[in-house]
């Protein structure tokens, strides 16, 4: 999925970035601008900023999963980005998110999120 459509970055592209952001000795928070700056890309117009926000939120989510990255500082992130994201169209999309993947496991009784 394009996340960005400015610069052409995919929820894959963010996802690679946040394996190799998270794996540093003290991470940064990884924000739509400091995945972006990873990516060696600037943001244009910050359109994109809300569905970037939830995008992290719900792969860093997927990271923890797969124990691709440790599911504390998982957790300690997606508190973060939800603390920096209340009264922004960014909460609204990762409460969307939310309830999606709760849905999800009560369909299929599995663990793992909802496709994205």
């Amino acid at each position: 999925m394009i996340v960005c459509s400015c610069l052409v970055i995919s929820d894959a592209e963010i996802e690679r970035a946040l394996v190799e952001i998270l794996s540093q000795p003290d991470a940064p928070l990884p924000t739509p601008g400091v995945v972006y700056r990873h990516l060696k890309k600037k943001m244009v117009c910050c359109g994109c900023a809300p569905l970037a926000v939830s995008t992290i939120y719900e792969k860093v989510d997927k990271l923890a999963e797969e124990g691709l990255a440790c599911p504390y500082a998982c957790k300690s992130v997606q508190g973060q980005l939800l603390e920096r994201a209340r009264d922004t169209p960014a909460l609204r999309l990762i409460e969307s998110a939310l309830k999606r993947s709760a849905r999800w496991r009560t369909v299929t009784g599995r663990s793992q999120a909802a496709p994205a």
